[in-house]
């Protein structure tokens, strides 16, 4: 009995959809709904095996996790990150025997 019921829900969440001329398909309106879908939003599509295809709802990366910087902050790395290329280089040249 516990397997009907697992089965159902699998299969409550199963629609079939035509492709259109276009490549498009249309996900069901009680699916959207479901994964929280609005026009515009991305989907990501994973091919699993041959013949199936994963769809899962997008998501963006909250915008607080990421830091401002100044143009000062990222000069100032760019020019550090300048620096150590450079001495990687000299030490390069000087390991095969060709002075700078």
């Amino acid at each position: 009995m516990v397997r009907l019921k697992y089965y159902q829900i699998l299969t409550t969440s199963m629609s079939t959809v035509k492709l259109s001329s276009k490549g498009q398909l249309v996900i069901p309106k009680n699916m959207r709904d479901k994964l929280g879908l609005k026009p515009g939003d991305a989907v990501k599509l994973e091919l699993v095996g041959d013949k199936k295809v994963v769809i899962q709802a997008g998501m963006e990366p909250p915008s607080d996790i990421f830091a401002k910087a100044g143009s000062k902050i990222v000069e100032e790395a760019l020019l550090g990150s300048r620096a150590r290329d450079e001495e990687k280089v000299i030490r390069l040249l000087r390991a095969l025997g060709v002075e700078s």
